[in-house]
């Protein structure tokens, strides 16, 4: 009689272990990086010119470079007049959108620079509206938007 319940048993436990003989599939685990830096961008906003260039570093700098060469020669067409001598910088500061269209989003100067040449923010919209467009900033492989900073020195 022992016998007999250890049989049954026996099967029992062999027709319920049928799952423990299975061949378990994995499925690989995907890992999403959810941590996003918004003060960063994987592409800086290139002009047009500077996007052959390999390096990412260069084409940052050669993109600088280009702004501030159109900003400057925009500005050195207009008559800007000052009664005193000027040797100052002031800072622009950028927005470049998604599509690449650049605008002025604000300027910071002293009060000083603002006397003697209180039509310079409007002179700065100019130069910056004649901008070509540019290649937008990229994060994650999405164009976004971008500001930045651009020292200008003003002398005379």
């Amino acid at each position: 009689m022992l016998q007999r319940i250890f049989i049954v048993l026996f099967c029992v436990f062999l027709l319920t272990s049928c799952e423990f003989f299975k061949k378990k599939e994995f499925t690989p685990t995907v890992v999403i990086d959810t941590i996003v830096d918004y003060n960063s961008v994987d592409v800086f906003p290139l002009f047009p010119s500077c996007d052959s260039i390999p390096s990412q570093e260069k084409q940052k700098v050669c993109s600088q470079i280009k702004l501030s060469e159109h900003i400057y020669a925009s500005l050195s067409i207009q008559e800007i007049r000052a009664t005193e001598i000027l040797n100052d910088t002031i800072l622009i500061k950028l927005n470049i959108d998604t599509s690449g269209k650049v605008s002025l989003s604000s300027l910071i100067a002293n009060d000083y620079i603002n006397q003697q040449i209180p039509n310079l923010d409007s002179l700065l919209k100019m130069g910056v509206n004649q901008l070509p467009v540019l290649k937008p900033a990229i994060k994650r492989g999405t164009p976004v938007t971008t500001e930045f900073t651009l020292p200008i020195v003003v002398k005379n």
